[in-house]
């Protein structure tokens, strides 16, 4: 029983929620809409208008909606397109006008409202149904409610209403996009300013400058540069029927463009004269032909350097593409090649060249992808920067048989930039002095430097020798140990590691043959020698230091049976011992 009650409950609960839900509330929405619409002083919907006029003493502006797209034309008193923001909001305003009172069932005199002749009348015609034109008179004495009337009624109402939102120019309702374009669709630009042409040309996906030089584009600067232009808005309309445009500086234009799009067929000029105030420029346009006004803005854009719109990039490659370099400096030529049995390794061309230092070649590939032109040259005549017999050259080799090559001229007065030349469009411009050289490498550059090439695995003793005392480690087990001058096995921590991996990555700086040095070298009673031993007392590698390079800080060095001098810097030994002390495990 006690069940069969619940249920019931349960039942009577759904029930009153279903009535509610399908009864009540849609009921209450209907009314609270009907009631609504009841108090707008004209009922109807902005999609429902199909056309418009507004009457004023002035003149009409009729307006009419274009089915295929809903787009809003002006008819009346000439026929162009219009703003559809400005009109829609126009509409939109007039469907939000509530009643706030009836004043007058049948007023005697409309005169009294500002109704008799009254200054804004709005007729609106729908896709469906009568038309409706809205008298708009004065505002109420208070200055917050307007006097409007239906044309068709008698009652005058009073309603909140702003009538300086019913009151649009011309000029405000027309159309004000400039020119019409798609970015992605446009192929060619020109430009003229003053005397002076510049031309870009879409070549597939790439843009090209061929006036006033010839070189690659940038392809984000110019879709900025279009997108700018697309996006002004005009500013007023002058002269639909201009007479003579010498005086307003449009004929000869101060500035002219021309806009192509290949596959759509269309093309849009645009004129630009002298000023018309502060703010803004006389225009001209191809289609229509009416005078128009243009920002600042617009100007300044069109006013740009025209070499800011080419490639910033010194080069383009992808690193894994890249099979070769060739570096030029003078008569010297050195050429590396990739590897094909390890790609991130590199090799001389010619392998009595020595080693390749493979960490070089691809610095300066990683170098070559971040390097940015500082400014382009406009001058074609290479002789002016020193490009015609170039003093450094750098060649970039591709998979696709492809290359690409960088020349390096003459400095600039303050000697902090350099000029360059590129072989893909053949411009000049400058580069500063740091990333100069990171791109241009001598052959020494590209060298393996490193003095002592040794396994460090294979080494079990090591011998450090100065002019009045030496040194002697040896490795037992996996522990090193001083032999020599005395026996240690309590070394400070890490020491013989320590002395290998000073000794394998020590490099040199330049290499000298002994006949060009006249200074002595201090080779002869080395000031350190340093030898390494494998388990069969076989040597891996022995170095002699001399004495410093007058007027530098690096010492000379030599290696056994080499009689090439390699000059390195003093402080890459600091971690080479030169007292007990130094091997001491409790040294302070």
């Amino acid at each position: 029983m006690k069940f069969r009650g619940t249920l019931w409950l349960i039942l009577i609960f759904v029930g009153l929620v279903l009535y509610l839900a399908l009864v009540e509330v849609p009921t209450k929405e209907k009314k609270d809409e009907e009631e609504s619409r009841s108090k707008q002083a004209l009922q109807f919907k902005v999609e429902e208008v199909e056309a418009l006029d507004l009457i004023r003493p002035s003149g009409t502006i009729r307006i009419q909606r274009n089915p295929k797209n809903s787009r809003w034309n002006i008819t009346e008193p000439l026929a162009v397109p219009g703003e559809d923001g400005v009109i829609n909001q126009l509409l939109l305003v007039l469907e939000g006008a509530r009643i706030t009172r009836v004043v007058d069932e049948a007023p005697k005199n409309l005169s009294d409202f500002g109704l008799q002749d009254s200054p804004i009348q709005i007729e609106l015609r729908f896709k469906t149904g009568e038309p409706k034109t809205l008298l708009v008179g004065d505002s109420s004495p208070l200055g917050h409610d307007t006097y409007i009337k239906l044309k068709d009624e008698k009652r005058v109402l009073l309603s909140f209403l702003d009538k300086n939102q019913l009151k649009p120019s011309l000029n405000d309702l027309r159309n004000k996009a400039l020119l019409d374009f798609v970015t992605r669709d446009v192929t060619a630009v020109d430009l003229r300013l003053n005397k002076d042409t510049q031309r870009f040309v879409k070549e597939g996906e790439d843009w090209k400058l061929t006036a006033p030089v010839k070189a690659q584009g940038d392809a984000d600067e110019i879709s900025n540069f279009l997108n700018n232009i697309r996006t002004e808005r005009i500013e007023t309309f002058v002269s639909e029927t201009p007479e003579e445009l010498g005086p307003l500086g449009l004929d000869p234009p101060l500035i002219a463009l021309e806009i192509q799009a290949e596959k759509a067929k269309q093309s849009w000029t645009l004129k630009i004269g002298k000023p018309y105030d502060d703010h803004s420029y006389y225009a001209q346009r191809g289609q229509p032909e009416n005078v128009i006004t243009v920002s600042n803005s617009l100007v300044e854009t069109l006013s740009k350097n025209p070499l800011s719109f080419m490639e910033k990039s010194l080069v383009s490659f992808n690193d894994a593409d890249v099979t070769a370099i060739e570096s030029r400096d003078g008569k010297a030529t050195v050429h590396v090649i990739r590897d094909s049995s390890n790609l991130g390794r590199w090799k001389f061309k010619n392998e009595e060249n020595g080693t390749v230092d493979s960490a070089t070649v691809n610095t300066l590939l990683l170098d070559l992808q971040e390097a940015r032109i500082q400014k382009f040259a406009p001058s074609k005549q290479l002789k002016l920067f020193g490009l015609d017999t170039p003093q450094k050259e750098l060649t970039v080799f591709k998979k696709d048989g492809s290359q690409e090559t960088l020349r390096l001229g003459n400095t600039d007065k303050n000697k902090q930039h350099s000029f360059v030349t590129r072989s893909v469009d053949q411009s000049v411009f400058e580069l500063d002095t740091d990333t100069v050289k990171k791109v241009f490498r001598s052959r020494e550059d590209f060298k393996d430097k490193k003095l002592l090439k040794f396994d460090p695995e294979q080494v079990a003793r090591i011998r450090i020798k100065y002019p009045d005392k030496a040194f002697e480690l040896e490795k037992q087990d996996k522990q090193w140990v001083l032999t020599q001058p005395e026996e240690m096995d309590d070394l400070k921590p890490f020491v013989g590691k320590d002395i290998l991996w000073t000794l394998n990555n020590l490099e040199y700086e330049t290499s000298l043959n002994p006949t060009e040095v006249t200074e002595d070298t201090g080779l002869g009673k080395p000031r350190l020698t340093l030898t390494l031993l494998d388990r069969s007392s076989n040597s891996l590698g022995q170095l002699k230091i001399g004495q410093q390079a007058t007027g530098t800080l690096l010492l000379y060095s030599q290696l056994t049976g080499d009689p090439t001098l390699y000059p390195i810097k003093d402080h890459a030994l600091s971690e080479i011992p030169d007292s007990l002390d130094h091997f001491r495990k409790n040294e302070n």
